[in-house]
This record gives structure tokens, C-alpha cells and sequence, in this order.
């Protein structure tokens, strides 16, 4: 190690670069963080050169020597010792294969990679899912670095997710010896041997190694230079967690490319077709994941055809099967790759990577995947982690996880392959069982006054998640909303007619929550389903919905044959509470249709049929509805006084949301009678009910009308104070109807201003 000596009385001492570089920093009295900030090296590399761990290049120690204004005593310190042959018999390697000429950068990762190199780490490893473009990245990357390493640059492919075998590192380091120069006979057979000499060769010397498609961390780890000037650079689809652990890896994750690069990827195959037909071209990007690879194999497939439009080829990835569009060849194909990943992965991994392609799309819960597989949620989680490490599935947040559609395509196509269709089905009837019973808590939570009919079909015993206040089942609500509605669908296709029941147990969150534009059609599936199976409760069910939707989509006309459809059945079925609850809907339709007399005999009927039952819940929803009949037909007092009762008794049954509701009847009662305080009054009532249940769509209707109320005033001020809530709380809410509804108040704020 290069020393300096140092006189210290009769005693000559001699320092080496770790024990100058401590002093010198202790004498300017700077910690290893300034010091760092100041060399721009990291803070862990100056302690390992301080307690001479490793040694520094001449140019670290230069820019060390600088940033303590040493002088030069520290780089002269950092001469490179002599190697172990002169450098003109050295041979120097240069095995890094063509970048792609039609490289678009990736601004995030290159930014990451960047920043590990001037840190100077010795290791990095790049992981990500199949196509994403992994090998591309880092080969262009390694060519624009290549220049720093004068002793050469080392390149091998480790196919760890190849169709055959990994390659075995004793192999691997026989051909990097030789392209170090040494001779076959002196190579030596085993595997330490080979490691030895190969460390040996690389020792002092500034050399890249970039080892492509690694399978897990013990595969790279012998053929990891040892010298500290070197770097490796790994590829994988694992997460190489071992690496990072025990090598000290820096890990870059490279994801799907954004929208702008894949369309920039598309422009370098397609030119000027890419901006010729944008959306068409936007539609293809989305269509194969914002891969690489995919990108390149549809651009290539365009190519085929360069007469034909780009909207031809977006109009097949939207009408077929993706991987069937997304191939060139045989070996060229996504379907190719992701069956080299499901092919290393063990049998019972491999197995829950199949049964994930049942699930609906979208985020896969913890429970979810349990149910779909069989299995308790630890050990489902144990399968999902698995999965994530050679990125199969991506863990989003602590309990769930997501599948790209492409892989997920994939798996769909193995599970149908490889498992009969009783067996998928009997998969997927868990899952929905899952569903009902979590939806069925989410609704004990949020309505608890209303009494809960047993359905015909009890759901299997299953994991359940749980609720412990109504803020966390709106919650869930929420997010589940559109898996709910998928589920629907996807359930009808596959003849699970246990689905029927979806919208049953969460009926009250439809009514309230009117996403009618996604639930229709799925009703229609559950109603079909219901008929199919035989459920005549959730066939009377979904009827009775289906008005429920018409008379919000302002239809009553056809509302009517539906509820008399439904109260057939329940009168059938001795449901008095079902019957007393078609008697409601009727009375809504009536009331739309304007037949004031009709619609208050229904609603009369439906209280005295609730009463029968000893069911309040409906009494209070009857007279709710009874209460605007009332005011319709200017009996404003008897109304006010059914709508204080119905309020009395949501609040003594702790019925939060059922409250909140009544507290807007009574605004709108007060608004129509030109009593603005009192409206704003039961509006600032509901809005901190529903505030209180983490209700965020009813948040936002609250805020709205109190805005409408304040510009009616010629309060403008306030106005913008309330529809601002409003749109806020409704911001990155993708569903029709609430982003409709956002849209109106951001109109409302532009032409008021």
C-alpha cells in the first residue's frame, strides 16, 4: 500500500492514504458527510479509503487532495502500483455486443445509474419484468461509461432466464481467462481455482464486467471483480436481494417506459407514421405495456405493411388476444419470454402464478390471491413476495400487488392450458365468496339499522377482511369499486353464478354511490346469472336495482315493469321487508312520473308492509321518499315532520350514512322554502357525517350544493370556497360519474370568474 513517512522525533512513522486522509480531515475538522459532499464521492467509500479498505484511483484522490486542499500529498500518495505484467502484453478485452442504434433514454434510470457511478459503487444491478428492456439499457449504458476502463471491458449473457439451463459460473470464468490472455492448460478446473486466478488477473487493474440476465446473486457472485476500480453491471429479473444485501449492490429498477418514450421508441422503427395517427399510436403503446420489446415487435410488424394504417394494427391489439399480435418469430416473441421466466419458477410458485390470471384485472389483495389459490393469506403473501423478486407481479402497496396485462394474459392462457375448467371455476367461486362476505361486513359497518335477509347460498368459509370503524369500509368501497364491477363480468363469463350476489350484499353502497355508467351492464350479467342459478332472492335483487338505476338515469317509465317483476318473486318468496321495498321503488317511479296520489299509496303501503315485518329501516326509507311526495304536493309542514322522525330514528340505530342522506332531504326541504340558514345548517350537518365516515363522493354533493347555495345568494366567494372543496376531493377519480361531476364544477368556477 502507498505510504508517506512522516518524522515525529527520533521515530520515523509511515502513513498510509487512510491514516493521511484521516488526518488531514480531522485537522480541517470536517465529518465524512461534508468531506463526501465535497470530493462527490459517498460518505461509505471515504470510510472504507480512511480504514484502508480499498484503494483509490488517481483521479478519487485528486479530487479528495482538492476538496482538503492538500496540495498534492494525497494523490501523490495514490500512484497505481505496478501490475503483474506490463500493460503493452496485456490483452485488453471489449466483448460488449452493438447498442441499438434506435436507443431512446430512460431520463429516470440513466439519472439513477449516473449517480451510483459517481459514487463510485462497484456493483448495480438492473432488474425489471421480461421485455422491459433491461439488456438494451445497460449495454448503451456500458458503451457510454467504457471509456473509463482502460483495462478492458468483459461480457457475457448468464441466460439464467433462458429456455435451457443457466449458465454455470466455472464455465463462464473459463472464457473470461481467456480473453484475459491466459492459455487453456493454464486455466485451472475448479471452481476456486478459476475465481482465484481470475481476481488475480483483474487485481489493480480498471475493468467493466457486465453480466446479463443474471438468475439469483450466487450465479454472479464468483465472477465479481475484486479490484476497486472495477465495476460490474448485472442484469436481471430477479431483484437479486442477496447482492444487495451481501455484496452491496445498488439496485436500479427499470419499469414500463413512460407514454412519451414509447412513443419516441415507436418514432425511431416508424417515423413519421407515429405522428401521422398519434392516438392510433398511443393505442399501440398501451396495448403492449409500454415494453420494449413489445414496442419494437409491433413496430416491426407495422413495418410489414407500410401501406396500411397504424389504426389497423391498434384496432387488432384491441379486438385480439395481444400475445398472439405481439409476435415476430418464434424466439422473438413476449409469449416466448414470459415463458422462460414461468418455466425457472418452482411448482407450487408456478402454480399461483397460473390461478392469478383468473383474477378480474386490476390490484390483487393479499386475500384475494389467498382465496384464488387456496391457501391462508400468509402463505398467499409468501407466493405473491416470491413472484415480485422476479417481477411477475409488482407490490404496490403492503397488501397488494399488481400484474402487468400482457403477463397476466400469459398466465390466463397457462391456466386454461394446464388446469381443467371445474378446477378454475372452483377458483374463482372463492374469490367471489371472498367478495360477498367482505362486501356483506362493509355494509354491516355503514348501514347497521338495516336488517340483513339471509341469502339462498351461504359463501364458503373464506378469509374475510374486517372493519373496525365505517371509514374503513367506504374506504374499501372505493377501491374496490371497479374490481367489484369486473369481477361481475368476469364471474358471468365463466358461469360463476354465485356472482348474482355481488350487488346484492353491497346494494346499499350502489344505491348510494349511482356509478351506474360501470354497474348496468354488470347487472345485466348478475341478472342473467341469477336465472341461471337458480337464485331467485338475488334475481329479485338485481331487478329491483336495475330500476333503481333507471329512475336515476331519469327512465321511471321502465323502472316500473321491473319493480313489479321483482315483487312477483318476493311475493313468492314470503319476503314481506322485499315486497314493502318494491312498494318503495314504485313509489319513486310514480313520483318521477309525476302520479303524486300513486306514488304516496306505494310508499303508504311500504310502511305498513315494514311495520308488518318489524323492519324500521324501511319504514324510514319509505317515509323518507313519502316526505318528498308530501312537499311535492305542498304539505311542506307533514313532510318536515316525517323527515325529523326518519332522522330520529337513523340516529338512535347510529346509522351514519343513513343520517347524513336525511340531513340533505331536510336542506333541500328548507331550500325549497326560501330558508337558506336552515339549508346550510342540515348541509353542514351532513357534510360532518359523512366527513366523520371518510365518505369523499357525498363530501364532495355536500360541498357542491352549499356552493350553489352561496351563489344563489350572490355570495360568490363562498361559492368558489365550496365548489373548489368539491373538485378537490373529486380529483383523480377516474369513475364516469364522479369525474362528470368534477367536470361541471370546474365549469362552474371558469364562468364565474
Amino acid at each position: 500500500m502507498n505510504s508517506r513517512r512522516q518524522q515525529t522525533g527520533v521515530e520515523t512513522v509511515e502513513l498510509t492514504f487512510g491514516q493521511l486522509l484521516h488526518e488531514l480531515r480531522e485537522g480541517r475538522k470536517l465529518s465524512l458527510s461534508e468531506l463526501a459532499a465535497g470530493a462527490n464521492v459517498s460518505k461509505g467509500y471515504l470510510s472504507n479509503l480512511e480504514h484502508d479498505i480499498r484503494s483509490p484511483s488517481a483521479e478519487i484522490a485528486e479530487a479528495i487532495d482538492r476538496a482538503l486542499d492538500a496540495g498534492g500529498e494525497l494523490a501523490d500518495l495514490a500512484v497505481p502500483r505496478p501490475r503483474a505484467r506490463a500493460t503493452r502484453d496485456r490483452i485488453r478485452p471489449a466483448q460488449l455486443p452493438a447498442a441499438l442504434r434506435s436507443f431512446v433514454p430512460r431520463q429516470e434510470a440513466l439519472d439513477q445509474a449516473s449517480a451510483a457511478f459517481a459514487a463510485h459503487e462497484g456493483l448495480i444491478a438492473f432488474d425489471g419484468p421480461a421485455g422491459v428492456g433491461k439488456t438494451a439499457f445497460t449495454v448503451h449504458w456500458a458503451h457510454t461509461i467504457a471509456s473509463y476502463f482502460p483495462d478492458g471491458v468483459l461480457f457475457t449473457d448468464l441466460r439464467g432466464f433462458a429456455a435451457d439451463a443457466p449458465e454455470d459460473p466455472a464455465v463462464v470464468l473459463g472464457r473470461f481467462l481467456r480473453a484475459l490472455g491466459t492459455s487453456p492448460q493454464d486455466i485451472p478446473s475448479d471452481l476456486d481455482g478459476r475465481v482465484a486466478l481470475y481476481r488475480t488477473l483483474l487485481e489493480a487493474t480498471r475493468t467493466l464486467v457486465v453480466l446479463d440476465n443474471a438468475v439469483d446473486a450466487d450465479q454472479i457472485r464468483p465472477l465479481l471483480p475484486s479490484s476497486p476500480q472495477s465495476l460490474a453491471l448485472v442484469t436481471s429479473r430477479n431483484r437479486l436481494s442477496g447482492a444487495v444485501v451481501q455484496d452491496g449492490a445498488v439496485r436500479i429498477t427499470l419499469r414500463p417506459m413512460s407514454s412519451d418514450e414509447a412513443l419516441d421508441l415507436m418514432r425511431s422503427v416508424l417515423g413519421t407514421r407515429v405522428d401521422g395517427d398519434l392516438a392510433a399510436a398511443r393505442v399501440i403503446a398501451d396495448r403492449a405495456g409500454r415494453l420494449p420489446l413489445a414496442l419494437r415487435i409491433a413496430g416491426e410488424r407495422a413495418n410489414l405493411l407500410p401501406t396500411v394504417p397504424l389504426r389497423k394494427l391498434a384496432d387488432e391489439l384491441t379486438r385480439r388476444q395481444p400475445l398472439d399480435v405481439l409476435t415476430a418469430d418464434e424466439t422473438l416473441a413476449v409469449r416466448t419470454v414470459l415463458s422462460w421466466s414461468h418455466d425457472a419458477l418452482p411448482a407450487p410458485i408456478a402454480a399461483t402464478f397460473r390461478q392469478l390470471g383468473l383474477h378480474p384485472g386490476g390490484p390483487i389483495r393479499i386475500e384475494a390471491a389467498a382465496a384464488l389459490i387456496g391457501l391462508s393469506p400468509l402463505q398467499a403473501q409468501g407466493h405473491l413476495s416470491a413472484l415480485a423478486t422476479v417481477h411477475l407481479v409488482e407490490q404496490t402497496s403492503q397488501d397488494k400487488f399488481v400484474m402487468h396485462d400482457l403477463v397476466q394474459a400469459y398466465a390466463l392462457e397457462q391456466v386454461r392450458e394446464l388446469a381443467d375448467e371445474e378446477t378454475n371455476r372452483e377458483a374463482l367461486s372463492r374469490l367471489v365468496d371472498l367478495y360477498l362476505n367482505t362486501g356483506a361486513a362493509a355494509i354491516r359497518m355503514l348501514w347497521p339499522s338495516r336488517p340483513r335477509r339471509p341469502l339462498d347460498r351461504l359463501p364458503a368459509d373464506v378469509a374475510t377482511l374486517t372493519f373496525h370503524r365505517p371509514a374503513d369500509a367506504v374506504r374499501w368501497f372505493e377501491d374496490e369499486l371497479q374490481l367489484l364491477v369486473r369481477l361481475v363480468r368476469h364471474g358471468a363469463r365463466w358461469n360463476v353464478t354465485s356472482v348474482a350476489y355481488l350487488p346484492v350484499v353491497v346494494n346499499e353502497m350502489l344505491f348510494h354511490r349511482r356509478a351506474w355508467s360501470w354497474w348496468v351492464p354488470a347487472l345485466r350479467d348478475a341478472l342473467e346469472m341469477a336465472r341461471q342459478g337458480g337464485h331467485r332472492d338475488a334475481e329479485a335483487w338485481v331487478l329491483e336495482t336495475l330500476g333503481d338505476a333507471g329512475i336515476d338515469e331519469l327512465k321511471a317509465g321502465s323502472s316500473v315493469g321491473l319493480y313489479r317483476q321483482a315483487m312477483r318473486i318476493r311475493i313468492e318468496l314470503g319476503d314481506v321487508s322485499g315486497v314493502a321495498g318494491c312498494h318503495v321503488g314504485l313509489g319513486r317511479a310514480c313520483y318521477q312520473l309525476n302520479d303524486l296520489d300513486a306514488a304516496a299509496t306505494h310508499l303508504e303501503t311500504a310502511r305498513w308492509l315494514s311495520t308488518e315485518a318489524g323492519d324500521r329501516w324501511e319504514f324510514a326509507v319509505a317515509s323518507a321518499h313519502l316526505a318528498s311526495v308530501l312537499a311535492a304536493g305542498g304539505d311542506v309542514a307533514a313532510a318536515r315532520a316525517l323527515l325529523t322522525e326518519v332522522q330520529a330514528i337513523f340516529d338512535e340505530a347510529e346509522d351514519l350514512m343513513s343520517s347524513g342522506c336525511t340531513s340533505t332531504l331536510l336542506a333541500g326541504l328548507a331550500e325549497s322554502g326560501g330558508e337558506y340558514e336552515a339549508a346550510l345548517h342540515h348541509l353542514e350537518n351532513a357534510l360532518r357525517t359523512f366527513t366523520e365516515v371518510a365518505d369523499v363522493w357525498s363530501q364532495a354533493h355536500i360541498h357542491r350544493r352549499v356552493g350553489d347555495l352561496h351563489a344563489d345568494r350572490g355570495n360568490l366567494h363562498e361559492a368558489h370556497k365550496s365548489w373548489s372543496a368539491a373538485a378537490d376531493l373529486l380529483s383523480g377519480n377516474t369513475e364516469p360519474t364522479a369525474a362528470g361531476l368534477r367536470k361541471q364544477l370546474i365549469e362552474s368556477l371558469k364562468e364565474d370568474f
